[in-house]
């Protein structure tokens, strides 16, 4: 293998799923854009997150709710969201919960 491939493009489903994004101010509906290890991209319709704040992020898939706890580290701009047609907001959201890492490992190529 070529050491300087691309690893995170070879093979990589994008998945936009939806999710809940719990902050101080409520709960807000988000979809993903991309997963890490260390975290997780969101975007949404109107989608405001301040830097620093902690949110609680919850996840469904398969039929089942996960959630982990996290902060929001970055806003990114624009994102064109297939899913829904729409461009939308994007933050970074470091998810501090290690749970989270077995969470990716088990349910996505990352």
């Amino acid at each position: 293998m070529d050491p300087y491939e691309n690893k995170r493009s070879s093979g990589r489903a994008k998945r936009e799923l939806s999710l809940e994004i719990k902050t101080s101010a409520g709960t807000k509906l988000a979809y993903t854009i991309d997963f890490s290890y260390g975290g997780v991209k969101v975007g949404g319709v109107q989608l405001a997150l301040p830097v620093g704040e902690q949110v609680e992020v919850t996840v469904q898939t398969l039929g089942q709710k996960f959630s982990f706890s996290g902060q929001v580290i970055r806003e990114d701009g624009m994102h064109y969201l297939n899913r829904i047609g729409r461009d939308v907001s994007t933050f970074v959201i470091r998810i501090t919960d290690e749970r989270f890492t077995e969470f990716v490992k088990s349910n996505y190529h990352v």
